[in-house]
């Protein structure tokens, strides 16, 4: 089959992401489509047919489409895989989070900031203290995204946040929670650090760019601390 540059972006963001829902896919690279059409699910199925994308229906009510070794020998011809191979299944046992992140991506990326780096990416470098489940990059900034989806120890929180706070790789980090309470409590673990800010998930799916953002320095909106396009 002929590989179009839509199916390599395609395959290049589900091997970042570990994998991707076909909704997702449709977010992405299909915008505006209509929900009745069947094109998107075509495409994904050729791709799969062709032995680059393969499908995990055990962990997940909705299909995650993953990418096959035969897929990342693909995307590394092309420059394209980031040094990524196959995941294997035991990387997907986190799937709901996993699948948060990439939604969360897809926000960002629908308001223009496209410059992000994966965790699976960001895990081949040994120069982070703390590898984040993304990083943009913005206005010359490195922004880390952590999406929070259970409460963590205080302790945990203290050594999270002092190793961001320390790491001269990260300018900025925005702690995405699935709750407003779990934001609540994160940001009261805040006692001297400047760079994180929290906010709830919901808050940016109803506010987008005006969701306001709770920091040690007090509020913001999402915007002003992305530093606007």
């Amino acid at each position: 089959m002929k590989i179009t540059e839509r199916d390599v972006e395609l395959m290049g963001w589900i091997l970042e992401q570990k994998f991707m829902t076909e909704r997702q896919v449709r977010q992405v690279f299909w915008k505006g489509l209509s929900e009745e059409s069947h094109e998107v699910f075509r495409r994904l199925r050729e791709l799969g047919k062709a032995g680059f994308l393969t499908t995990n229906k055990k962990l997940s009510p909705k299909t995650l489409y993953l990418v096959t070794r035969n897929g990342a020998s693909k995307l590394k011809a092309l420059n394209r895989s980031h040094g990524l191979g196959e995941l294997s299944d035991e990387g997907n046992s986190n799937y709901i989070h996993d699948l948060a992140v990439t939604d969360i991506r897809i926000l960002f990326h629908e308001w223009g900031y496209t410059e992000w780096l994966s965790e699976r990416v960001l895990s081949k470098r040994n120069d982070l203290r703390q590898v984040p489940d993304g990083i943009i990059f913005n206005n010359d900034k490195y922004i880390a995204i952590e999406y929070e989806s259970c409460q963590k120890s205080k302790r945990r929180y203290r050594k999270i946040l002092l190793g961001y706070e320390l790491d001269r790789h990260v300018d900025k980090v925005l702690y995405i929670t699935a709750t407003p309470e779990l934001a609540q409590k994160a940001s009261k673990e805040v006692t001297a650090w400047h760079k994180p800010h929290f906010v709830w998930l919901g808050s940016i799916q109803r506010d987008c760019i005006n969701a306001k953002l709770k920091s040690i320095d007090g509020e913001c909106s999402l915007n002003e601390f992305l530093g606007g396009r």
